[in-house]
This record gives C-alpha cells, structure tokens and sequence, in this order.
C-alpha cells in the first residue's frame, strides 16, 4: 500500500514560515512552473531540509492533491509505483515522489518509462548525499533518475538553504513560548545554518531546558554535548546509510576533534575526510588560526542512536597507537586528543621522557583553559620531578600550576609558587613566550592586593624592566594594579626586543589611552596600525602563533571593536570585526576557543548600550563575568576582579537575582562596570565621568526611556566639547530631542547613522517624521519616513551577512532590466554558493573544467560581480528584486 500522506506539517507556525518564506516560495515556483508545463524534475534536499514537509507543501497546490504524493517508505513496491505513475491517474495531471532514493531496485523500468515513454511530469524529491555518492556503475531507480538529469530529460532544483533573515524569523516564530533574547535567537538561527528542521529541533531543545540556552555562545566543556542529550532523530535514519569507513571516523573525530586538517586527513585519509566535509558530517573551522575539523556531538549521539559505527577493542588500540605516532612525528593533534593520550599516559603507567612530560604539559594547559584545575593538577604532580632540570619546561609547569590554583580559588597557593619561581628566576628563557606569559598570569594575580609586595616591585624594577624598557608598568597597568603611563606603553611598542604578544598588548593600551583622553584621530589611526600588524602576523608573514599571541590577538581585535563602537569611529570596520567573531563562534566546536564564548557578550553589550537597552546590556555583561577563562587573568585591566567588584555594587538597573527574596537595589549598574573597564582597576575613584562618557551613558538613559530628553540635556548642560564622533552625536540627539527640532532631529539622524549609532538613529529618524506629520508637513515627513525606512532595512540583516556596506536610501527595481541566465549557469551559480570549486562543479555536473570556468565568467559578468565569491550575493539580491530569469530546456 503506496503512502500518499499530505496531511499538514508537524507545526503550522513551521508551514507558514518555511514554505512561505521567499526562498522556498521561488523554489515551489519553480518546481511547479515545470510540472505543469509537462517537465519532470529532480528536487535534491539534504538533512534537515524538510523534504517530506516540502513535498506535502507542494501537493497541495495540484489539482488532485489527495493523490499526487508518494510518500517512499520501506513498504513501497512496484505495483504502488506503477500504479501511482499510470498517465490515466491523478487526471494525467504532475505528481510528486518524495524519497525516490529509496526505491527498490525492480522498480528501474517503471521510472525509465515514465521519464522517456508516458512523460508524466514528476518531482522526484532525493536524498543529495545519497545522489552524490551514486557510482557510474550503479543500477536502479537513482541511476536512472541522474541519467535522466544527465540527458537533459529531467530539470534540476537543489533546495537551498534558507537566508538568515529567514532562519531568525522561523526561530522566532517557534519559540514564542520560550523567554529568548535577540541575540540568543540569533544564536539559534546561526547554528540552524539554514536547515528549517535542524531550526526546529533546537528551539524544541529551548522548549525543554530554556535555562540552557546561550545567552552569548554555546560552548561546554570536554565531553558535554551543546546541545544537551537530547537526540535530533530526524537525523539518525540518514546514517546507517553512509560507509563504515565513514562513520567510524566520524565517530572517532566527534569524540577526539576537532583536529589541525592535515593531521586528520593523514591519520584517516584525505579521501575520508574530504566525504565527511561533503557530507556534512564534519565541518571546517579555524582554532588558534588553524585550519581545523570537527564532527559535532549532535552526530556522534545520533550514530549512538542508530547503533553504527561502532569499533571493537583491537581496533580502538591499534587506532590509538597510530594517534600516537603521529603525535610523535610532530603532528600537531588538538586540544581534546592530546588530553586524551595524556590519561592514557597516566592510567597505563607509562615511563616518561621529555616528549610525554611536553604531552602533559599541554593537557594541563587545555584542561585550565577549560575550567578543569583538578585534572590538571594530576598531571602537572606527575611531571614534577621530571621538569625540574629543564628550564623552558619547568617554566610552563610554574605557569600552569600558578594558573590551577588560581582557577580553584588558590589564591595564596599561586603567590607563593609566584615568589618560589622569582628566587631562581627564568634561567635564560626570557624572552620565550612562556616566560611572558608567566608574567602577565603573576601580574593578574598579584593584582587584587591593595599594595604590591615589595619583592613584586623590585623583580619588576630590578629584572623585567631591563629587557624591555617600559615592560614593568605595560604587565602592572594591563592586570590592574596600577595607572597606565602611556610613555612606558609607547617605549614598549618602540623596543626592536619586544615580542608580538607585548606589542599586542601596547598597541591595546595606546587605544585605549586614546579613547580615555577623547582623542578620536588618534584612536583610529591606532587601530589601524594594530589591525595591520595583526595582518603582517597571519598573512604576510603566516606563523603558528603561540597561545599567549593568539590570546593577545583576540583581545586586541575585540577591545579596540568595543573601543571604536563607542567612539564612533571605524563603525563599519568594527561592526564587521563583531560579526565575523559572531559568525566564528557560533560555527565552532564546543572546545574550539574560550575567547569567543565572551566575545559576544562584550561586543554586543556595547551595542546594546548604543541601542539604549541598559538593562539587557547589563546581563550580557552578567555573561561577561560567567565566561571569564583562567587564561584572561592575564589580560584586560584585571578583567575577572573588575568584573566581580561591578557584580557586588548596588544599583537599580539590573537585578542579579530573580528569586522571591532579591531586593530591589540588587544588581549593578553597567556604567560602573564598563568605566572600570575603560579605566583599570587600579585606578582612583573617579569624582565624576569624562563629558564623552558622561554623554553616552546619558543617551542610553534617555532612549531606554529612564530619562527624558529634558532631564538629559539638563544633566549635560554645562559639559565641556566632546571630539569623538558618537557621543558628539549623541549630545546633538539629546538636545535636538529636547527642543523637539524635527529639522535639526533628521539632520542628527544621518549624524547617528554615520557614526554607527544606528538605533539612536532610528529614535531620531521616528520622531522627526512624528513632529513633521504633527507640523503638517507630509512632504518633509515622507523624507524623514525613507529614512527610517532605508535604516530598517539595513538593521535587519543579521550578523552571518558579509561585510556591511554603506547605507543608503530604497531605491525601486521595478523598470531595472531583468537578468536572464541559462539554466546550466544558475546551476553552476548555486553550486559555487556552497562554496565547491570549478573542479568539484565538474564532478558533479559531469563536464569539463573548461566548460565550468566559461559558465562562471559569463554568470559573473552578467551578474555583475567583481570576483567568483561576489557570486550568491549578487544572485540573491537579483532573485529578492524579482529580476533573474532563467532559459529553460526544451521539452523532448
């Protein structure tokens, strides 16, 4: 008995908003444009596309809907397709058969009549991984079907992924239940990379455990699964159909990546690892600036599931045993592999030479980087004896047992490993990075006293300033004990001794200098140096860097972001820089970096605050203070002990707490917490805020609506000048507000959204047109109604977007002339948008690479893109305005 369910979606909500969405109404349209005509054509869907849901959507637009879908399933036989496929069916009318990939092998000359005898218009909706693994040599129904393709018999539509509007929009819709914030939800729409079901899957996960759900980025520990343990089962029926080979090194990778490419593809072979990528079983990211793969623990639970890809004992040791070879041979092998031969080290006994004592070493490093001081401490006491005659090693067990303890709250325990490791000095490695590192780690622990011990002191006078003029007070300033003298920062950035990791952190204190002293040229032509030399590291002249670098790096990029947000300067540069930190994130392994997990917490409580959300900027920065690594103790003005003294103030914008007996002064106020940011906490009380300051808390007052503009521009009155541009702007909005100058409240508008201010600007751009129409002024009114209709529509687009472009007003596409593409180069258009090269386009389309190369050229000059990537963006925009057009094949 053949299925023709076509009852409704699990979820109505998920109807209208997928297969309402622009994207998948083009694609119904296309489909239906070629059934109708009397064309057949192959839909190829992967996981988590939908298809049977996309399939019940599509039938019931044909006319004889209660019999037009084939639902393919285990029980499907011959004589279902023969009947479902007899042209006197169905009125001769198209028909759909959703899972073709699944039919059995005696039904081949039933599908080869219907695509060349009878010629019933059918969408044959197919697995594309199973399409994508069909050998020439195969026999069967797919077989046919992508000859049919091949001969031009049969159309082709790949399901695309949904556009990121349109994944924030579905999970927005779904989760109405769930008390989600804008950037949790966006979280969500990322890690859905466009897949509706996978979208749904994760806000069900929300439904279940909504305390789980990210507030910044979804990172864990070694072994826990982010997406907690529920199974994603849509998922599990696609496995067992996969090679052994291939789930057992996915299993193997979700459990020990992600891992540097190279070695993974040495370890499993190239071949392998390329069909995970293809697959999208595993996916390619970058750790610590290294090309990277992982396989997420949302697979490996969906193969435990399913029962498959299992490895008995011999082979999981004889796998070990080739892990550790190439560990040896020099391999760089990751954080969660190397953590995992470290136990083996210690549970098996193993004698200990200078390689496995590094092997330990290393584990323990990652371990605290992770949160795990315990497990660290095991294998720093095992190596202890060993190290003791090794200098450079002996100084990266001093760092990571200083660190242990710090992390386990030992804070006493770390100053006196500190001071033991004073007494007999680096021993000749000062200037490896360990040594650096060490310094800025004691420098942070030191810190929280309220005098600097005199021993302290005179190490740094007596040994650390010598090596590099100006280092003592950059390590005392950048931890928090003490004022940042911006000669000694400048002497520094000028030694030809300093290591990359110092001019990192000088380069950030300059910025931040600057930014203190309302300095809005020198700030931006600060960043742009740093910027620059972040460039010279990784590209001009590519290394590996070393942790403490890498960290440095991070820090640099995300505080001079926040720095310039502020400020007003370099917006669309550092909006940018937020968003590919976004995007990085959310694309990561649960192990793949701590410092992305507080990325997103400081950069968007920042704009949050210039979006004037004060309360829900004030929890981002709650998040801040939970995502604190051990490996920030050294870095950020004392980041983790500014963070805490903020957290035990008392204010009334935020409340800490939610149970019954919170009081109402329970919380802390954002603008304490950012000011010890921006000034250390070694600094003095300040008897009052800096006026650009002072501005911009104001603003932020006024548009969350704690303030009124009249009360705003009173406690602003008798403030001096401000030379930065986004305060600037956001005094001028204050007082424009204030006089209620609907002119002088455009004209701050255009100031606002050029400064990066964008939500004030869309405050400013409503109450111009409110004033204008009170006025009676339409026409002015129109003016100021584009506006902030053109800033709207610049606001929605969502972080995974590319580099932002300069905004600028609607503008019609009605009488623009359409662009026509053949059918073969939007197809090659859609293939380049998944990011395949020529070469995989040929394979996959089966022709020459010649003959790919001369279809890119002619889409991208008809297009009108400058280069090959260029491709899905300018496609997409052309599609959204209505003016692609595809020739089509002839029917035969």
């Amino acid at each position: 008995m053949r299925s023709s369910d076509i009852s409704s979606p699990f979820d109505p909500v998920y109807d209208r908003l997928v297969h309402k969405a622009p994207t998948r109404s083009r694609e119904s349209a296309q489909i239906l444009d070629c059934l109708r005509s009397g064309r057949s054509v192959v839909v190829v869907c992967l996981t988590g596309d939908g298809a049977l849901d996309f399939a019940r959507s599509l039938a019931t637009t044909l006319p004889v809907h209660q019999a037009s879908l084939l639902r393919v399933t285990a029980q499907t036989t011959a004589a279902d397709l023969r009947e479902f496929t007899d042209p006197a069916n169905c009125d001769g009318g198209p028909r759909i058969i959703c899972g073709a990939q699944l039919l059995p092998p005696d039904t081949e000359s039933i599908i080869s009549h219907a695509l060349h005898v009878s010629r019933v218009p059918i969408a044959y909706l197919v697995d594309g991984d199973r399409l994508r693994a069909l050998n020439r040599n195969d026999h069967g129904p797919l077989s046919q079907i992508a000859a049919g393709w091949s001969s031009g018999a049969l159309e082709r539509i790949d399901l695309a992924r949904l556009t990121s509007s349109e994944s924030l929009a579905l999970v927005t819709g779904l989760s109405t239940t769930v008390p989600l914030d804008d950037l949790q939800l966006r979280t969500l729409a990322a890690l859905s990379a466009g897949r509706p079901l996978i979208a749904a899957d994760l806000v069900a996960w929300a439904e279940e455990s909504p305390h789980r759900v990210p507030q910044r980025y979804p990172h864990a520990s070694v072994g826990t699964p982010p997406f907690g343990h529920r199974l994603l089962s849509r998922l599990t029926d696609q496995y067992p159909l996969q090679r052994e080979d291939t789930l057992v090194t996915a299993r193997r990778l979700g459990d020990i990546g992600p891992m540097p490419l190279r070695t993974a593809k040495q370890l499993f072979g190239d071949t392998v690892i390329a069909r995970l990528i293809d697959l999208r079983l595993a996916r390619e990211l970058e750790i610590s600036g290294q090309p990277s793969v992982a396989v997420s623990p949302l697979h490996v639970s969906a193969m435990d599931s399913a029962g498959v890809g299992e490895t008995s004992e011999d082979d999981d040791r004889s796998f070990r045993r080739r892990l550790e070879t190439m560990w040896r041979a020099g391999y760089p092998i990751g954080e969660v592999a190397s953590i995992d031969l470290a136990r083996d080290v210690i549970n098996d006994g193993l004698e200990l030479n200078r390689a496995r004592v590094r092997l330990l070493l290393g584990a323990a490093r990652a371990l605290n980087r992770l949160g795990d001081p315990m497990e660290a401490t095991v294998m720093l006491v095992t190596v202890e004896d060993a190290v003791r005659d090794d200098p450079l090693l002996l100084l990266e067990w001093e760092l990571q047992s200083i660190t242990a303890r710090l992390v386990d709250g030992d804070r006493e325990g770390a100053v006196k490993l500190i001071r033991a490791g004073i007494g007999h000095g680096a021993m000749g490695c000062e200037r490896e990075p360990v040594c650096v590192e060490l310094l800025f780690v004691a420098g942070a622990a030191l810190a929280s006293y309220t005098e600097l011990p005199q021993w302290w002191t005179d190490f740094l006078r007596d040994v650390v300033d010598p090596l590099v003029p100006g280092i003592a007070n950059l390590v005392s300033s950048f931890t928090g004990s003490v004022m940042t003298r911006i000669e000694d920062v400048l002497a520094v950035l000028e030694s030809p001794q300093a290591s990359p990791a110092l001019r990192l952190a000088a380069m950030a204190a300059v910025c931040q200098y600057h930014l203190k002293v309302d300095d809005a040229e020198s700030l931006t032509s600060a960043a742009k140096a740093g910027f620059d030399f972040i460039n010279e590291l990784v590209t001009f002249r590519p290394r590996t860097l070393d942790d403490f670098t890498y960290t440095m790096t991070w820090y640099f990029a995300i505080g001079v972001t926040a720095n310039c947000l502020l400020a007003g300067v370099e917006h669309e540069r550092s909006e940018f820089t937020a968003r590919m930190l976004l995007a990085a994130a959310c694309g990561s392994s649960s192990h793949s970096g701590w410092q992305r997990t507080a990325t997103a917490a400081w950069s968007t409580g920042i704009l949050r605050l210039l979006e004037g959300e004060v309360d829900v900027a004030a929890r981002d920065y709650e998040a801040l203070a939970g995502s604190l690594n051990p490996a920030l103790l050294a870095v950020g003005w004392g980041l983790r002990d500014t963070v805490r003294r903020w957290q035990r103030s008392n204010a009334p914008y935020y409340r800490l707490s939610t149970s019954e007996n919170a009081t109402a002064t329970q919380g802390y106020r954002l603008h304490d917490g950012l000011t010890a940011l921006l000034f250390g906490p070694g600094s003095a009380p300040l008897a009052e805020m800096p006026p650009w300051m002072g501005a911009v808390f104001t603003h932020a007052r006024f548009l969350d609506g704690t303030l009124t503009a009249s009360e705003a521009n009173e406690s602003l009155s008798n403030d001096p000048g401000i030379h930065l541009p986004g305060p600037r702007a956001a005094r001028n909005h204050i007082e424009a507000a204030a006089e209620e100058d609907p002119e002088a409240l455009l004209i701050v508008g255009h100031e606002l959204q050029q400064v990066g201010y964008r939500g004030a600007a869309l405050h400013a751009f409503a109450q111009a047109r409110a004033l204008f129409l009170a006025q009676r002024l339409s026409a002015r009114a129109r003016v100021a109604g584009e506006a902030l209709g053109a800033l709207q529509l610049r606001a929605s687009k969502s972080p995974e977007d590319p580099r932002p472009g300069a905004d600028s007003p609607v503008r019609s596409t009605d009488n623009a002339p359409a662009v026509t593409l053949t059918e073969r180069e939007l197809e090659v258009c859609r293939l380049v948008a998944e990011g395949l090269t020529n070469v995989q386009i040929s394979q996959r389309l089966v022709l020459s690479v010649r003959t790919v190369e001369s279809h890119v050229l002619q889409a991208r000059a008809k297009l009108g893109a400058d280069r090959r990537r260029d491709i899905p963006m300018e496609l997409l925009k052309l599609r959204d305005a209505g003016r692609i057009n595809a020739v089509h094949r002839s029917p035969r």
